[in-house]
């Protein structure tokens, strides 16, 4: 009996199995089409090591591309381009409630056009935001992403909508999750936010 084919379908599953959750992950990100300045950017945008939990290590990951013009909120249609160079025209503001932290947007070790803020460990789960803001070749630009419950499943708006001079949004599509907190077994899970509230209390 050939056993040959049972070997290569064997290679296929098992390589299935690892890529499955990468494109998961890859997917669970904002991507948002925009015309600056009469030209279009593919942004995606979400969290690192998602989907992230309360005292995890995460990050904002930023992604820019020149999209295809037949297909261009896919952003790995063929004919895509990263963009390079937004680490000295962009910023990133992370905010969560009345506290907020600035980062530089650097880029990602090996790939092209990816950006990535300072790390950071969410403390509560709550709504993150992330505004992206600086100057595109001269065109201002300040847009803020929020994180949805919902992760991916966002809506798709495909309206047309004038953020600032000489900025449109062309389309929004997906999201990106909030931080959600820890299941603790057989003991409820304590951040440590909560143990060092705890702390104090104690401590006063």
């Amino acid at each position: 009996m050939n056993s040959i084919p049972y070997v290569v379908l064997g290679v296929i599953l098992a390589v299935s199995m690892l890529m499955t959750p990468v494109v998961q992950m890859s997917f669970a990100h904002q991507r948002a089409l925009f015309e600056i300045n009469g030209k279009d950017y593919l942004f995606v945008v979400g969290s690192l090591n998602e989907p992230a939990q309360v005292d995890d290590k995460t990050g904002v990951e930023f992604r820019a591309i020149w999209p295809n013009a037949t297909d261009p909120t896919n952003s790995r249609a063929n004919g895509t381009q990263p963009i390079t160079g937004l680490e000295d025209m962009l910023k990133v503001e992370i905010l969560a409630g009345d506290k907020n932290m600035t980062s530089n947007l650097e880029p990602a070790f090996g790939e092209l056009g990816s950006y990535e803020s300072e790390p950071f460990y969410p403390t509560v789960a709550t709504t993150y935001d992330y505004r992206i803001y600086g100057n595109i070749n001269g065109t201002n630009f300040d847009v803020t992403f929020s994180c949805l419950p919902s992760g991916e499943e966002g809506p798709s708006d495909n309206s047309t909508v004038q953020i600032s001079d000489n900025v449109v949004r062309k389309a929004l599509l997906g999201g990106f999750g909030c931080p959600e907190d820890r299941v603790g077994f057989p003991e409820p899970y304590i951040s440590n936010y909560q143990m060092s509230q705890e702390l104090n209390k104690t401590g006063n």
